[in-house]
């Protein structure tokens, strides 16, 4: 089979937009209304992820051994790394995070955000929940 058949190959993996669905965040990742659709992922753990947060919606502390990248593709969003001020990300916008940084994003409280995440090889560690004086704070 080759690469438009929607199934791996030899060095293709392709994953089409009308074979896969949104799951519903849980509540142990994730605070608020999420939607996720996860696509490919590398030998080496690598993949990448559709996310969709509504407004105020954001992950919890979590960190990815190989970092993550986020690319926004609609909505307004928001990034903060412990320690340190927050990031806006609006569309168009690519954030690096790198490789075991404790972070949380999401939605603005008055925006959802859709982004692509790309997070490197191997599980994150999911920690506590964002606290709405956190999430809010340091924008």
């Amino acid at each position: 089979m080759g690469a438009t058949d929607g199934v791996r190959s030899a060095s293709v993996d392709v994953s089409r937009a009308d074979q896969g669905g949104f799951e519903r965040g849980d509540q142990l990742r994730f605070t608020g209304d999420v939607w996720l659709r996860s696509t490919v992922t590398a030998a080496d753990g690598t993949n990448v992820g559709v996310v969709h947060f509504a407004p105020g919606a954001r992950t919890h502390w979590h960190r990815h051994p190989g970092g993550q990248f986020l690319y926004a593709v609609t909505g307004r969003g928001r990034v903060r790394t412990r320690g340190e001020r927050g990031h806006l990300l609006e569309p168009g916008d690519v954030i690096h995070v790198g490789p075991d940084e404790w972070h949380f994003h999401g939605g603005t409280l008055d925006a959802p955000l859709l982004h692509v995440a790309v997070n490197g090889g191997g599980a994150p560690e999911w920690g506590d929940p964002v606290e709405d004086a956190v999430f809010e704070e340091g924008f």
